[in-house]
């Protein structure tokens, strides 16, 4: 005789489910939340939790963390969330949304990336990582550079990101972050043409959130693409490093000495004059 349990002897596998979506973040559910709402412990969650998997109500995102699955979706098909972004906030906490994907999101670039780039504070084996079906790119940093971010909605979600100021900060400190210096320099110019442009803030950003090597890479890109912005220039000779590096670092050919900047040029910058 099959002695099976049911997925719930003591509420339907429906209701349970409606429970679990009143508490979903962007359609996710933790195994602590639903043992709160639950009212059970952990362990006795966990094996409801299994047992919805198996009836094709929730998809296991990782250990602790589980997916509503669309009523839609066939049976045994690959699930993948809504929004990345939201599936990024609660899968690399503490984290910000930040580098080409903040770019994409301001407006400051057109090109487009597969994944989505996060910057976190918890240990990571990975810069490459999938989760239900999508790509993130993972950069791992200090916790006090989680600072200075800003909140938006997705959905009913507020998910941190940095602001225009900051990818353009994180950039200069990290070129690859945002795809290279030549796509910098692309991300720069658009800033300086938006209506949301403002020098001040992007000192203050530097400030906040800069290094020497960035202050060289920010008044390097000023002084060729924004020469009117003559703070930036004037800051970024105070408050730049010594020695030299390269303006790209992930090309190793030295390129040209600016010993203006302390500066490599070892790439092109889009409207520099230099390559």
């Amino acid at each position: 005789m099959d002695y099976t349990p049911a997925i719930d002897t003591a509420e339907p596998a429906r209701h349970l489910m409606a429970r679990l979506g009143g508490i979903a973040t962007g359609g996710l559910v933790t195994l602590e939340a639903a043992a709160k709402v639950m009212r059970v412990s952990r362990r006795v969650a966990s094996a409801r939790l299994a047992r919805l998997v198996g009836a094709g109500w929730l998809t296991r995102a990782k250990p602790g963390l589980y997916l509503i699955r669309p009523l839609e979706a066939a049976p045994g098909a690959a699930t993948t969330v809504e929004d990345p972004w939201v599936l990024a906030h609660v899968i690399f906490a503490p984290s910000y949304i930040g580098g080409w994907s903040a770019a994409e999101h301001w407006g400051l670039t057109e090109q487009l990336f597969r994944s989505t780039f996060v910057v976190t504070a918890a240990p990571r084996r990975s810069r490459e990582e999938q989760w239900l079906s999508a790509e993130f790119h993972v950069a791992r940093v200090r916790p006090e550079r989680l600072r200075g971010t800003t909140l938006v909605w997705r959905g009913r979600e507020r998910v941190a990101v940095s602001d225009r100021e900051r990818t353009l900060v994180d950039a200069f400190r990290e070129p690859e972050w945002v795809g290279g210096m030549r796509h910098l320099a692309e991300i720069f110019a658009a800033y300086r043409d938006s209506p949301a442009a403002s020098p001040k803030k992007l000192l203050v950003a530097m400030e906040e959130a800069g290094n020497g090597a960035a202050y060289k890479r920010m008044g390097y890109l000023a002084e060729n693409l924004w020469p009117a912005a003559t703070g930036l220039v004037k800051a970024a000779l105070r408050d730049r490093s010594k020695g030299t590096i390269r303006l790209e670092p992930a090309v190793h050919a030295r390129g040209r000495m600016n010993k203006r900047w302390g500066l490599w040029v070892n790439v092109s910058a889009s409207g520099s004059g230099e390559a």
